[in-house]
């Protein structure tokens, strides 16, 4: 028996009341006639030891050792045997050494075997008790094996979450490294204001977004510090605008979980562009809902319809994971390619704060 099926967290307790509770149902289920119950409470007192015997044995080693492994007919003969023994033990008991010590003046003598007596201890007294408390080993073992699964899943979940979360780091690190390269290639003065972003970008992801969930203004807040890394690097050629609308005041969403979709717009949107291009960004809380939308220029030479590159890479692997793992059935991603731009639409339905 699991602690959280105990009274009160308390093993003994537990067994004290369980005890206290099978002599007064049985008590009331066997007393009739004229005979009164504290008669019939005495009868049920003197084939404890027997209920006891079939209890113990059944719970810690008929249970384990043979219907928990599913060898259930192995447990049928078994739990037979206890039952017969048991039962010859309560005849034993009582013809024995209880009538004789303690009710001399109404007791008589009879023999051991009585097998009418015998099996109806067995199937009237006894075999209740053994159903009954295969039937509390039996939910408390699914409950502990359902709750050893959630716990598994739990954690199998979080590790993934970690693993999914970690890998945006390398990523976008590496995507922040290839900039700043480019700038130093070219001695740009920017690049003193490249290390300083960087630097918060970085301590964004490393400390605050450790959590499972962050302020939602804190992600806009990341998503604009990127922002200011790229017009650093592509300067006058960049249209990019960032809206932010609705209730986004004290909601909060997974880090890390935004930044993925804007990388995506620069990488093919920007950096493989000579022309003047844009990004837009909306970002919008209504209803519950937070809708993410965004857009950025690709070449018209390009054939509309190949979605390989909006749709590929680590980073866009990695969020769709992410959302199905953190938003199962209250997401939804829409990436489309069209003739002039790529597009990607996110919906998602916000926990209640």
């Amino acid at each position: 028996m699991t602690r959280r099926l105990y009274i009160a967290g308390n093993r003994l307790l537990t067994h004290i009341l369980f005890w206290v509770s099978y002599l007064f149902v049985y008590t009331g289920v066997h007393a009739e006639g004229e005979d009164g119950l504290w008669a019939y409470f005495l009868a049920e007192l003197q084939g404890l030891p027997a209920a006891m015997l079939v209890t113990y044995v059944n719970i810690y080693w008929l249970f384990p050792r043979f219907f928990k492994p599913k060898r259930y007919i192995s447990y049928a003969i078994g739990a037979i045997m206890l039952l017969f023994v048991a039962s010859l033990l309560n005849r034993v008991l009582i013809e024995r050494i209880i009538e004789p010590r303690f009710f001399p003046d109404t007791t008589y003598y009879e023999p051991i075997f009585v097998w009418y007596l015998l099996f109806k201890v067995m199937l009237w007294f006894l075999a209740p008790v053994l159903l009954f408390t295969l039937l509390i080993k039996a939910v408390g073992h699914w409950v502990e094996q359902e709750q050893l699964h959630q716990d598994t899943m739990r954690e199998k979940l979080a590790a993934e979450l970690n693993l999914l979360k970690a890998q945006v780091h390398p990523h976008f690190l590496f995507n922040t490294l290839n900039n700043l390269y480019a700038l130093t290639l070219q001695a740009a003065p920017a690049a003193p204001q490249v290390v300083l972003k960087l630097s918060e970008l970085m301590s964004y992801m490393l400390y605050e977004s450790q959590s499972e969930r962050i302020l939602l203004e804190k992600e806009i807040g990341h998503i604009n510090n990127y922002i200011a890394l790229e017009r650093l690097r592509y300067g006058d050629r960049l249209d990019v605008s960032l809206v932010a609308s609705g209730e986004t005041e004290a909601k909060m969403i997974a880090p890390l979980l935004l930044i993925p979709f804007v990388e995506n717009a620069f990488k093919h949107g920007v950096s493989n562009e000579t022309e003047n291009v844009w990004v837009t960004i909306d970002i919008k809380v209504k209803d519950g809902w937070l809708s993410v939308k965004v857009e950025n220029s690709h070449s018209s030479g390009e054939k509309p319809g190949n979605e390989n590159a909006v749709t590929g890479g680590i980073g866009l692997q990695n969020v769709r994971r992410r959302l199905a793992l953190l938003y199962p059935d209250s997401h939804k991603l829409t990436l489309k390619k069209e003739p002039e731009h790529y597009s990607v639409d996110l919906k998602i339905r916000l926990e209640q704060s």
